[in-house]
């Protein structure tokens, strides 16, 4: 009976042991097996990539499409007057004012950019030697926007028959074309003498008008003199 019941225990403690096994083994190929892998968050998807891609394109394709900003060129202001004048003892600044209170024009003083002396006598020797070496003195300033004036009075003081050198400076600087030239000069006595032709040399392709010479010591009661002779121009 006692074997019987031993051999019964066996029977049962084998059993329990081979169904415990087969669990084990069960639930270990449960965990060996790979998890299924999800995108992160930081990838994008093919798919997803090639429709960013296409938007890209597209966005471009829009920039590219639209118009460039347009820059309107306006030409320059035309018509003006310019009243340019070189003055050593004051005479002719005198009279270039005169004439800008007829006109309206924009005053412009020719200066040299080594001044000439204050020496009279010293003065008259320079004057002759830069005529004889046909000298061009170099001018210390530009017109600006030359292009806007049509008009263009010059005056000077007479030096030896004949407008300092510097005067032929300044309207070699320049383009003519299609522009009036006035004349006025002051003097002692000898008027214009040869610096009308003179200046027909210098400024080419400028139209030039009668000018106006009045005496040094008569530059201060000549405003109705100089407003006849403008009036006479018929400018307007």
């Amino acid at each position: 009976m006692k074997k019987l019941l031993s051999l019964a225990l066996c029977t049962m403690l084998s059993f329990s042991l081979t169904a415990c096994s087969e669990e084990a083994a069960s639930s270990g190929e449960g965990s060996s097996s790979e998890p299924l892998s999800q995108p992160s968050s930081d990838t994008v998807p093919e798919s997803s990539e090639a429709a960013a891609e296409s938007s890209e394109i597209s966005a471009e394709s829009q920039e590219t499409a639209e118009p460039s900003e347009t820059v309107e060129i306006t030409d320059p202001e035309t018509g003006g007057t310019l009243i340019a004048y070189f003055s050593w003892s004051g005479n002719t600044e005198a009279m270039a004012n005169l004439i800008q209170q007829e006109t309206g024009g924009e005053l412009f003083e020719i200066t040299p950019v080594t001044p000439y002396t204050d020496d009279y006598n010293e003065l008259l020797d320079i004057a002759r030697q830069e005529q004889d070496e046909n000298a061009r003195p170099e001018l210390a300033s530009q017109v600006e926007n030359w292009e806007s004036y049509d008009t263009v009075f010059v005056g000077y003081p007479d030096w030896w028959s004949d407008a300092p050198m510097l005067v032929y400076t300044f309207l070699e600087s320049y383009d003519w074309t299609g522009k009036t030239l006035i004349p006025f000069c002051t003097s002692g006595g000898s008027g214009f003498g040869r610096s009308l032709d003179n200046l027909a040399v210098s400024a080419p392709g400028a139209s030039i008008l009668d000018g106006l010479h009045v005496q040094g010591e008569d530059v201060e009661n000549s405003a109705g003199e100089i407003a006849d002779w403008i009036g006479g121009l018929e400018l307007n």
